[in-house]
């Protein structure tokens, strides 16, 4: 990735981990102030879903790096599409309790 670098891409690897575990420990937190009840296949599903659009973004720019821009176009578009609607429909089922809640 770093051509010649020691250090850059154990940085690179070390911060990605970082923002992971911010978005993690954040979901959580925005998770329990909304008072979502999660259980484990809840919190299953969601880190399937937020693994899958990370080897699609990951694998797109992947591609474009290897100067194949429309191949990582693609890679990124088709699956990614898809990706974004199934989280759409994964964020109205875990909020949709919540929404009832506060009707009442």
């Amino acid at each position: 990735m770093f051509n010649n670098s020691n250090i850059l891409e154990p940085l690179f690897w070390i911060i990605m981990g970082g923002l992971y575990t911010v978005f993690i420990i954040g979901l959580a937190m925005w998770l329990k102030d909304m008072k979502v009840k999660m259980n484990w296949w809840k919190w299953s599903l969601t880190l399937l879903w937020f693994i899958l659009l990370s080897i699609t973004v990951a694998g797109g720019f992947t591609l474009i790096g290897e100067n194949e821009l429309r191949a990582g176009l693609l890679f990124m578009a088709v699956p990614g599409a898809v990706i974004i609607v199934a989280g759409v429909a994964l964020g109205r089922f875990l909020l949709r309790n919540t929404n009832e809640e506060k009707d009442n």
